[in-house]
């Protein structure tokens, strides 16, 4: 009998979801948790570290700018190894430095001290972002794959969510050393479980083409009768690229959506960092009370969960690049509605905050998931990483210029209405983007069908 072979792609397209990818999507989706809890961690238990340290303003800022950094150098560092070394041993390594410096954390005496080891940390996980977020991608249908991106960073939310709970109950009784405990204890539990029970990308197996028993493994797991023709051949129809995996990201006519996409990650998260670090500040300027304000706080982080759940869903049933277009002119809106509708009674400035919730978050959700998609498997770690650190540095950036525009007395409608205008740019980018994307698949069409005649 003539051996068959078959597309990688077509065993997930073809197979349905099973216990097996709900396994690596909850590993991934575990890391991503680990994130919004840290991002919440260090900001509820700086005042108390200040105290514990003595330290000035000043010098924890820049401490907490440190921390800041070891993200954007793991994603870009860790998330380029990872298209060499693979996403399980990099999600592993990746977690064990991020849990094993938090907890280190505790131990701290000196502001240094804390710089350093919140920017290895940061390393830790910057490193696991990138990774979970591809190995989720590439255990997902083709048709899923928005979907499943988005469920998975919602876990950003949802851990910021877990760890202000945390924080309201542990500070006060257990001081600000058992929350570094908390986030440091379970990277080390989620990475003992990854090396036990997540599988490699088999996407990135099957390119590497050695473990061909890792492979039939993995695919009797997901589809049985695949796995039990053993004349199967299994092929990836994407082409193996050699060399630095980063340097793939400007060739094959892949510059244009590089640049593109790195400029819709800075903007994203420069938005999303504006309104998560000041809509208190600016909703008190409002007049608003400390309960109010925190409570629109919470309905802005509602807002970010549900979007996560809801915009990946849209893409997947519709055109990816329309319903960012239009998501990010509503970020536009409603950023521009709640700041001049801050002076609103409470009620209705809630409301507001978990509408701009809803698309200043879901927006960036949906440029995560249009970044796992953008870039084939063999430079996908990279694609994603690279375009998370530049996300850091619009996400470092954002917190200072809202912090200037306060200094020279801006009021919160105008803080709003200007920054807001990040979304119609969003907006532009993507329209040009997508208009480029069309024309590559046009071209791609025939070198296609050559190289699938070929199996």
């Amino acid at each position: 009998m003539a051996a068959r072979s078959v597309c990688v792609t077509d065993v997930f397209d073809k197979s349905p979801i099973t216990s097996f990818h709900i396994k690596v999507y909850t590993l991934c989706l575990l890391v991503i948790i680990l994130d919004g809890f840290d991002l919440v961690v260090i900001g509820v238990t700086l005042p108390k570290i200040a105290q514990y340290l003595h330290a000035s303003p000043t010098a924890l800022g820049l401490a907490v700018g440190a921390g800041q950094m070891g993200p954007l150098i793991g994603a870009m560092m860790i998330g380029m190894l990872s298209d060499r070394w693979g996403r399980k041993k990099s999600l592993f390594i990746s977690a064990l430095i991020f849990g094993l410096f938090t907890m280190l954390t505790t131990t701290v005496g000196s502001v240094p001290q804390l710089a350093l080891f919140r920017f290895l940390a940061g390393i830790g996980l910057g490193g696991a972002i990138p990774n979970a977020l591809a190995l989720g991608c590439e255990y997902a249908p083709s048709h899923r794959r928005a979907f499943i991106t988005g469920m998975m960073w919602a876990g950003m939310p949802l851990g910021s969510v877990i760890a202000a709970f945390a924080a309201a109950w542990l500070l006060p009784h257990h001081g600000w050393q058992s929350l570094f405990w908390v986030g440091g204890i379970p990277p080390i539990v989620v990475g003992l479980m990854v090396a036990m029970f997540l599988p490699e990308s088999l996407a990135f197996l099957v390119r590497q083409g050695k473990d061909k028993l890792a492979i039939r493994k993995i695919i009797s797991r997901i589809s049985p009768a695949m796995a039990g023709e053993q004349e199967t051949e299994f092929y990836s129809n994407e082409k193996k690229l050699s060399g630095v995996p980063v340097k793939h990201l400007f060739t094959e006519g892949r510059a244009f959506t590089t640049i593109a996409v790195w400029m819709l990650f800075f903007l994203s998260f420069y938005l999303l960092w504006v309104m998560l670090s000041w809509t208190p500040t600016l909703l008190r300027n409002a007049g608003a009370s400390i309960r109010q304000y925190s409570v629109a706080y919470a309905f802005l982080n509602l807002g970010s969960l549900i979007a996560s759940l809801i915009i990946g869903r849209l893409m997947d049933k519709f055109d990816v690049y329309h319903v960012l277009e239009i998501w990010f002119v509503l970020a536009f809106i409603t950023v521009s509605i709640f700041g001049l509708g801050s002076h609103n009674p409470f009620m209705v400035v809630a409301i507001l905050a978990g509408i701009t919730g809803l698309f200043v978050n879901g927006g960036n959700t949906g440029l995560m998931a249009l970044g796992t998609i953008s870039y084939p498997t063999s430079i996908r770690g990279s694609g994603i990483g690279w375009a998370y650190g530049v996300g850091k540095v619009g996400s470092m950036l954002g917190p200072v210029v809202g912090g200037v525009l306060l200094a020279h007395s801006w009021s919160v409608g105008r803080i709003c209405v200007v920054n807001g205008l990040s979304g119609l740019l969003i907006a532009a980018i993507v329209v040009i983007l997508s208009r480029h994307a069309a024309a590559a698949r046009r071209k791609a069409v025939p070198e296609m069908a050559s190289a699938a005649s070929t199996h």
